[in-house]
């Protein structure tokens, strides 16, 4: 029999968790409060509204995000509010691991994406 089949591997799990695209994008935008749908669309920047919405899903189902309407506060439309569930706010020392990763070994690139570039807009995601 497959070892693999019957051993449970938790960073081969975690890995195929956080390699899903958009996913640590969103996980950073939260780090820095609760959000809005269309605010953390513009906070991680590229993702298209269908793939948003299934990656927020996808951490909803997993634990790592909640979601919840302001419609009791506003008394408006409901609007969804995504934050980091306890898991996910755990997240935050992965995250940190990645970025100090990044500015040892990676080399700046002046012509690419500026938030590949170190500085202060890369510690904290900044709304557009």
């Amino acid at each position: 029999m497959n070892q693999n089949a019957t051993t449970f591997c938790p960073a081969y799990r975690a890995i195929g968790v956080l390699q899903e695209k958009w996913v640590l994008h969103i996980v950073r935008a939260l780090l820095s409060g609760n959000r809005g749908f269309n605010e953390l669309a513009r906070m991680v920047g590229g993702c298209n509204s269908a793939t948003l919405t299934q990656r927020l899903e996808q951490l909803e189902h997993l634990g790592i995000i909640s979601k919840a309407t302001d419609a009791e506060v506003t008394g408006k439309l409901a609007r969804s509010i995504y934050s980091l569930t306890t898991a996910g706010s755990e997240l935050q020392g992965v995250i940190d691991a990645i970025d100090a990763w990044g500015r040892a070994h990676l080399p700046e690139d002046p012509v690419g994406d500026a938030r590949a570039v170190g500085g202060s807009e890369c510690a904290e995601p900044q709304s557009a």
